[in-house]
């Protein structure tokens, strides 16, 4: 890892020009980032497809907010699975340059108990009522981050480790407010951004291609793609941010610097 060459410059910056980033970012490394969203993103899209398939049927006309209801409750439920891979090709090409799939393929399988016990089995169980679910992303938004990429202990054991509980408790102290400026600024933005998608598509469909989409196919197809489109940005915008709050909080900076000359003097040794 070379803590002194990273890809990413590593300084403070609020939350508008981390979002500029984000897009820096995605332009700078689109091939890797959409097959990473392709591979996390596809078995949720096609499972909810399915799930969802005989409410578009039978409710659509009597009640189709029902119906973008529980897609977006599915799709908040899923992110942090369907968004691990490109947090852990982002957390690669920061340091290394590059991403190795194989690694990210280990370090997903590595943390995969940890997430899906941390992320789906206790943030479900706090989803009565429904805000519930949502909260996690407004107060402690950085907790898959933790887990795949600093990998601490789920549980302390004997030997008093430092589990991600703690560690993300840490994090997070004191940042509440805005955190939740934050989360209501991302959100507001990515709703607009589905809105601009969904009608972009159509358009492209309808006027170059000569496709026209019924409201049913824009709600089955359309509407999902942009979604989850929005979802993996935003998995880039979360993952600059949670860089953002540790260079806040911890000096990482500071920190980096002293490692890459620690480095350099063992090199030397």
């Amino acid at each position: 890892m070379n803590f002194d060459t990273t890809q990413i410059a590593i300084r403070e910056r609020g939350f508008a020009e981390i979002m500029d980033l984000a897009l820096r970012v995605s332009q700078a490394h689109a091939g890797p980032l959409v097959l990473a969203w392709l591979v996390g993103v596809a078995p949720w899209m096609v499972l909810n497809g399915v799930l969802l398939s005989g409410l578009l049927e039978t409710t659509l006309w009597e009640n189709p907010a029902g119906y973008v209801f529980w897609m977006l409750l599915l799709v908040a439920v899923e992110t942090p699975l369907a968004t691990a891979f490109i947090t852990l090709y982002l957390g690669q090409v920061t340091f290394a340059g590059k991403g190795d799939a194989r690694r990210i393929a280990g370090d997903f399988y590595r943390s995969l108990p940890q997430m899906l016990y941390s992320q789906g089995i206790l943030r479900g169980l706090t989803a009565i009522p429904v805000i519930g679910l949502l909260l996690p992303y407004a107060s402690w938004p950085y907790l898959s981050e933790l887990i795949l990429l600093e990998r601490n202990a789920l549980f302390a054991g004997k030997a008093g480790r430092l589990t991600t509980r703690k560690r993300s408790k840490n994090l997070h102290r004191n940042t509440n407010g805005d955190l939740f400026t934050r989360w209501i600024i991302a959100a507001s933005a990515g709703g607009l951004l589905v809105g601009v998608l969904v009608g972009g598509i159509h358009t492209l469909l309808d006027q170059i291609f000569g496709l026209q989409l019924t409201v049913t196919q824009n709600l089955a197809y359309t509407f999902p793609i942009a979604l989850w489109l929005v979802v993996g940005f935003f998995a880039v915008v979360r993952f600059l941010a949670y860089l953002d709050l540790r260079i806040r909080r911890e000096g990482w900076e500071v920190e980096l610097s002293m490692r890459a000359e620690a480095a350099r003097l063992a090199r030397l040794a």
